[in-house]
């Protein structure tokens, strides 16, 4: 195998250690280069400035949500779901009550779970 490679690692082997350092800065040397690429697509594209609508536009009829969590859910959903994304109404949705049945299932489906894992698989 005639090439680049040969080269450095032909003479590497009266120090085999040298081989890893080889290896490392190859490695190095790809991640430089995709944080570079990276960085150089970030400064030519980027994202397109939307501005927020104010939390005072989006008004839900519960009193109990604030303009401040309105304003964190709508900072949210541009967040998550871009800039097209809006939200329409905010409300709160009323506690279930929790089953104790609902609670048993889980504990033992997580039990049988415990068990089946300890045992050898033949």
């Amino acid at each position: 195998m005639q090439g680049l490679l040969s080269m450095p690692i032909a003479a590497a082997t009266a120090f085999p250690w040298l081989n890893l350092v080889w290896v490392m800065v190859a490695i190095a040397a790809l991640l430089f280069a995709v944080a570079g690429i990276g960085r150089w697509l970030a400064a030519t594209h980027p994202d397109p400035v939307v501005p927020v609508r104010p939390a005072a536009e989006v008004s839900s009829p519960n009193p109990d949500v604030t303009p401040e969590i309105e304003a964190a859910i709508a900072a949210a959903v541009h967040v998550v779901l871009g800039a097209s994304a809006a939200v329409t109404s905010v409300s709160l949705q009323p506690a279930q009550p929790v089953s104790v049945e609902n609670l048993m299932l889980t504990w033992s489906l997580e039990g049988r779970r415990q068990i089946y894992t300890s045992h050898k698989v033949r």
